[in-house]
């Protein structure tokens, strides 16, 4: 096992343990006060679902590496599952936020 190998062990476990829990929270509908006064259920989800993206974009690139699969002929695998995932899963919690805050947006009375 070298440095590397070791990194790579590390980098899993981390983003396991601090990423993961509070994904599965949110997707679930569990989150702390301070953000659920802030963001709707629908937003909670999908900040959920896009920290699982993350999770899995983080955790496959270092299976990548601990299995040998970096070779040329798996290039598509590595750019889909490093950069794409991780610009996938930042749209998409923008996406959503926009989308929310426009839903909840009262129009002002006119005077006419």
């Amino acid at each position: 096992m070298n440095t590397a190998d070791v990194f790579a062990w590390s980098w899993m476990l981390g983003w396991t343990l601090l990423v993961l829990p509070l994904s599965c929270a949110l997707v679930r509908g569990r989150a702390p006060a301070w953000a659920r006064r802030r963001a709707t259920p629908r937003m909670l989800r999908a900040r959920g679902i896009g920290g699982l993206v993350l999770w899995a974009s983080a955790v496959t690139s270092s299976v990548f590496q601990l299995t040998g699969a970096l070779a040329d002929d798996r290039f598509h695998l590595r750019v889909l599952a490093g950069p794409v995932a991780v610009l996938a899963a930042i749209l998409f919690v923008v996406v959503t936020d926009v989308a929310e805050r426009r839903r909840r947006r009262v129009p002002f009375a006119t005077s006419q």
